[in-house]
């Protein structure tokens, strides 16, 4: 006569057990980190996108564009670099037109998302470019497609790493770091 088990000892319940704890408690540090850098990764993205868009409407209109943040907070914005867009403008007025009727200038006026911020490292752009409002300039899009120098922008949010954008003066390419 055959012994057939029909259900699981105590020990065998508690060991299964013990393996599950570990492996949730390797997991979930790295399933934090991940959530942790979502809206880091968010902000990120909308920039490289608005670059993009600074970028391609540079080329387009043959003129340059500026890339510019403003001190202490997650705002930036994007405009011709031309002082009707940067010197004394005012909050939520509408852009200077061309006056010849093409296309009016691509200008953007972002937020963060959250409580991300840019971190921008001393000499990582040209401060004081900006005019009124305290907007520093970071980067020039040329007509060309290039930038006047390679520039990077630091995001950090509490709780996440920072990460860096790199624009290349070269080519104007932009590529995502962690410092």
């Amino acid at each position: 006569m055959h012994n057939r088990r029909r259900g699981v000892t105590l020990f065998e319940s508690v060991v299964v057990l013990a393996i599950l704890v570990i492996a949730a408690a390797v997991v979930t540090p790295s399933l934090s980190t991940l959530s942790g850098n979502t809206p880091v990764n968010a902000a990120a993205d909308t920039v490289r996108a608005r670059m993009a868009d600074a970028s391609r409407r540079a080329r387009d209109d043959g003129r340059p564009y500026k890339f510019a943040v403003k001190d202490g907070t997650g705002e930036f914005q994007i405009a011709p670099d031309s002082p009707e867009f940067w010197d004394g403008a005012v909050e939520g007025a509408s852009p200077p037109s061309t006056g010849d009727g093409s296309q009016p200038p691509l200008v953007i006026k972002e937020t963060l998302p959250q409580e991300i911020r840019f971190v921008t490292p001393g000499d990582a752009g040209q401060s004081g470019g900006g005019g009124a409002g305290g907007w520093s300039c970071l980067i020039v899009f040329q007509p060309d497609g290039t930038t006047l120098q390679d520039a990077e922008i630091a995001f950090g949010g509490q709780g996440s790493r920072p990460l860096v954008l790199r624009v290349r003066a070269a080519t104007g390419a932009v590529t995502t770091a962690t410092p």
